[in-house]
């Protein structure tokens, strides 16, 4: 294995999150929680968070690591990496995805007691977000509890979410800026799926007929190095905008092609991408068939021309190819559509098919696959025939449920802003470490409206660390447009803990603060946005 020198790679000379960003400051009153969670202690030493008492049906070694992996053709790129070591629990909880960097497949079942301990082999500190899981604060991978280099933690708890894609991520963030959409480009993100019995009680696609696919976009330079936020006129315009590749990977690997037959398939796909926007679409035109969110199953199917995939969003859907022939050939793409100002750093989108950018685009932040063109991500050829007893089910999930929201349910405002020169803030505030304003503390047992209004000129998709919410409603309140050619595909339906916010959009939320008190994060998932300001802590308290 290579070691990766900070000093000659071209992917880890990347600029610090908040460099050369100033802080704005606070426009209410600020209350500091500093590191109120209280960490046992191991064995081993390593500090402890969460269920203290065991047996635990299953235990995991989790390492992120610098690594070498074949992405390209030639020189092995050089990454950051989660390796996974099954110390005990079921033999499928671990699953090797691809043959690149993407972080393992973990696989859990409701109700199981999960124990983790992740051990960070990096140069600088890291931590293990469980993205979307309904967990303890202490144990819900803040950068308020980093891992420092050379160091370990151990965390564990209670598997109740619903039957679902999740998945994990770094989420640090010091003194010098964030660090989540570096660590998170280095490699550093994995899929993790929870089951239960009634999930497979429904006989859906499964084995090699369930696929998992994590979509990402990186770019590459020189011996196939990764290429990340590097010096230059476009780095500003890039941390505004977001990062743009200009290569799309599935599961660390380009050009991807899957060998089907004439049977359905279920496809549950996690945008691990920092910034980019997917237009998910068949090829030959057929409807999107949505089974389930980034919470778990709907209550039915549902059809869309095509589906608008956010960052840290998931999507479950159904292909019949059951019609096709051997020879045949279906593409999942992303469709073209009008991104606005700072879409590519240059111009105001795409037309259809275009690869945009060039010499000056990319002087000034532009990708040359700019946000809103049309590429190809997966093909599937079908190779066989062959003859299954599945059926789309009319029924999917009878535990859906939306929170119980009452006319005098309080109804929470947070403004979405662009800060020139000074990144993007929620309510006028940048993040501030452990600091919540009074505004920002809710009751634990209540149920709230958080009202997402977007005043800028760049979407945001939010996400709320620590539970699962509904969409109540969204609509055009501003002027902010640009973004057009996503709406007929969001599929607000079901349970998120990510919901994309327009330009110009007020985007309403319902959340239950239910079993645990703490600090929690939200924010935008676009990454960049996110180191750059656009995070801040809320506290659920008795």
């Amino acid at each position: 294995m290579t070691t990766i020198d900070l000093k000659r790679r071209m992917l880890l000379r990347s600029v610090g999150g908040l460099a050369g960003i100033t802080v704005l400051a606070p426009t209410a009153l600020l209350t500091a929680y500093h590191d109120t969670a209280v960490a046992g202690t191991n064995r081993d030493g390593a500090a402890h968070y969460g269920l203290e008492n065991g047996p635990f049906d299953v235990d995991i070694r989790l390492r992120a690591q610098p690594h070498t992996a074949p992405i390209l053709p030639g020189t092995p790129s050089e990454v950051w990496r989660y390796t996974a070591e099954l110390r005990n629990g079921p033999a499928d909880t671990i699953t090797p995805v691809g043959g690149s960097y993407t972080g393992p497949l973990i696989r859990l079942r409701r109700g199981q007691r999960f124990h983790a301990r992740l051990e960070n082999g990096l140069p600088e500190d890291t931590t293990v977000h469980w993205h979307g899981l309904h967990v303890p604060s202490d144990v819900d991978g803040q950068p308020r509890l980093p891992i420092k280099p050379g160091e370990a933690m151990t965390v564990a708890f209670d598997v109740v979410d619903r039957a679902g894609l999740y998945w994990y991520h770094p989420h640090p963030h010091g003194p010098n800026g964030g660090r989540v959409g570096f660590q998170s480009y280095a490699g550093l993100a994995g899929p993790l799926v929870i089951e239960d019995e009634a999930e497979r009680a429904l006989g859906l696609p499964a084995g090699e007929r369930e696929m998992f696919l994590v979509i990402q976009d990186r770019s590459f330079a020189g011996d196939n190095e990764l290429t990340y936020l590097d010096s230059g006129m476009g780095t500003m315009m890039t941390r505004m905008r977001g990062f743009l590749g200009d290569r799309i990977l599935v599961n660390g690997q380009p050009d991807t092609a899957r060998e089907v037959a004439t049977r359905p398939y279920r496809l549950r796909i996690l945008n691990g991408s920092n910034s980019r926007i997917y237009k998910l679409a068949w090829s030959d035109g057929r409807p999107m068939t949505v089974l389930g969110t980034d919470g778990g199953l709907l209550g039915a199917p549902r059809q869309y021309p095509f589906v608008t995939l956010a960052p840290a969003q998931r999507i479950d859907l159904w292909v019949d190819l059951s019609a096709n022939e051997p020879g045949d050939e279906l593409h999942l793409l992303s469709d073209s559509y009008q991104a606005g100002m700072m879409g590519d750093g240059m111009g105001d989108g795409c037309k259809r098919g275009s690869r945009r950018g060039g010499r000056m685009g990319n002087m000034m932040g532009g990708s040359e696959l700019p946000a809103g063109a049309r590429f190809d991500i997966l093909p599937l050829r079908v190779t066989r025939r062959e003859r299954g007893n599945e059926r789309l089910p009319k029924r999917l999930a009878e535990d859906l449920q939306a929170p119980p929201v009452e006319r005098d349910a309080p109804v929470r405002r947070f403004k979405l802003s662009m800060v020139m020169m000074r990144g993007f803030a929620i309510n006028g505030r940048q993040f501030e470490g452990a600091t919540v304003a009074d505004d920002e503390i809710v009751r634990l047992g209540s149920t709230e409206v958080w009202e997402f209004v977007n005043d800028s000129m760049m979407p945001h998709p939010m996400h709320v660390h620590g539970l699962q919410f509904t969409v109540v409603d969204r609509r055009q309140v501003g002027s902010r447009r640009g973004w057009a050619g996503l709406a007929a595909g969001l599929v607000d339906a079901g349970q998120h803990d990510t919901v994309l916010v327009l330009p110009g959009e007020r985007v309403r939320v319902a959340l239950t603060f239910t079993d645990f008190e703490g600090l929690y994060l939200y924010h935008c998932h676009n990454m960049e946005h996110e180191d750059n300001g656009m995070m801040r802590y809320y506290r659920v308290r008795s």
